[in-house]
């Protein structure tokens, strides 16, 4: 076994978690909306005030790997219980990330286009960076590839279905316990439509520089 190999892959997916952490906070510091993914982390924030986005993703991601052991029983691997710890990190950043740039974060509506599309695209590098590793995966998309597994469903379908099951429910919850909608809004759409992509292309280039250097490496 190629432990450095290994190694690299795993430095890669924890790359990639700070890197969505990063996405996720500068897509909420912009003040329209949340990934769908952290909608319902995000609306909770709002009906237990002082709780923060990261706790909260921490928990709704606990809850998810939960729906990925009641799937698949005897057949879930042990080592993706090391999601829980990367999870951790996941969530630590996203606060941590909001407290670092949230002085930062321009008043001007235009400004705050910028600080949303640069969150698409932290969040898209981000997804790729864990992704093309193919050691973990965050128990939201977790959650989305047991389903796939288990039902049979094609997984881009059941990613499209588990996105808007997320922001349907975050908006249920906002308006039964608040009254009104709140934390979903043109910034949600966005992320929804661009992040996919952005997801796509940086793994087609991260895949390329890999082919690249193990083609250098042959030649050494």
């Amino acid at each position: 076994m190629d432990h450095h190999g290994l190694l690299g892959r795993y430095l890669m997916f924890f790359v990639g978690v700070v890197c969505s952490a990063l996405g996720i906070a500068l897509i909420t510091l912009a003040g329209m909306g949340t990934s769908a993914v952290s909608s319902l982390a995000y609306v909770l924030t709002f009906v237990f005030p002082g709780v923060t986005l990261g706790c909260f993703s921490f928990v709704v991601n606990c809850v998810m790997l939960g729906g990925q052991i009641l799937l698949l029983r005897r057949k879930f691997p042990l080592v993706q219980l090391l999601q829980i710890p990367f999870t951790f990190v996941f969530s630590v950043c996203i606060d941590l990330w909001m407290d670092l740039l949230s002085p930062l974060v321009p008043a001007a509506y235009a400004g705050r286009w910028v600080v949303l599309l640069l969150g698409c695209t932290f969040l898209g590098l981000g997804v790729a960076l864990e992704v093309v590793p193919n050691v973990l995966i965050l128990p939201c998309e977790g959650f989305v590839r047991t389903c796939s597994q288990v039902f049979g469903w094609e997984f881009g379908k059941t990613k499209t279905g588990y996105d808007l099951t997320m922001v349907g429910t975050a908006a249920l919850v906002s308006f039964l316990c608040l009254g009104t909608i709140h934390g979903l809004r043109e910034g949600t759409l966005v992320c929804a439509l661009t992040v996919g992509t952005i997801s796509r292309f940086f793994c087609r280039q991260i895949n390329r520089v890999k082919e690249h250097c193990s083609g250098m490496t042959a030649c050494v």
